[in-house]
């Protein structure tokens, strides 16, 4: 069994989160990352693709700098959403996918619901059949057990709050980088992996 952690990065701007992207400011994925993961937490493969945004073409400094991703960079090596969707549901397959939300339930979509929305967006058809799950709902416990005074609410600082950062740095990815955040949340699941059964029997 293998199972699929994944991140997304969107297009946003200076005050974004707290009006809610307002008017012609749209949550367009401008990266999907993901890892594959054996269940005794071997990486089997990775999946990392930049998106050009259609709708606001041009980056805002604001995200850059958040992200580190550059207007160069989508304009090189980025592709349109339609193909990295199909890219990604390739690699996929099967899988279960991961991704966070902290304080959701574990059947919330988190960044499925981001991929679901710029399918509505770029009016694509839904695809159904991909299991979503919020690994939030399984570390938030883990978290209590070992009495943890402040939990990392972003995927991006699971790594950092339990001192493993250091093992993704050095792969020269930072944290909003949806690789980086990838293999933070993986951090997570190995450092709780005594109850990774758990985990496993949620996706069975």
């Amino acid at each position: 069994m293998s199972f699929i952690i994944f991140d997304t990065e969107y297009t946003s701007w200076r005050g974004c989160q707290e009006h809610g992207w307002r008017g012609k400011q749209k949550r367009e994925i401008v990266q999907i990352s993901a890892v594959r993961v054996s269940n005794d937490l071997r990486v089997l493969d990775t999946f990392n693709v930049l998106c050009k945004p259609q709708l606001n073409p041009v980056l805002s400094d604001y995200f850059t700098n958040l992200t580190g991703i550059t207007n160069s960079q989508i304009q090189r090596k980025g592709i349109s959403f339609q193909k990295a969707y199909k890219k990604f549901i390739k690699f996929v397959g099967k899988s279960h996918c991961l991704s966070h939300g902290y304080g959701g339930k574990w059947d919330d979509k988190c960044d499925g619901a981001i991929i679901n929305e710029n399918l509505i967006l770029y009016k694509m058809p839904m695809d159904s059949n991909i299991k979503y799950h919020n690994i939030a709902a399984w570390l938030i416990p883990e978290y209590k057990k070992i009495k943890m005074k402040e939990h990392p609410k972003n995927s991006g600082r699971i790594a950092k709050y339990l001192n493993m950062d250091n093992k993704i740095k050095n792969m020269g990815i930072n944290e909003h980088n949806a690789l980086y955040d990838s293999y933070s949340i993986l951090m997570g699941i190995r450092y709780f992996r005594k109850d990774l059964y758990s985990l496993l029997r949620k996706m069975s």
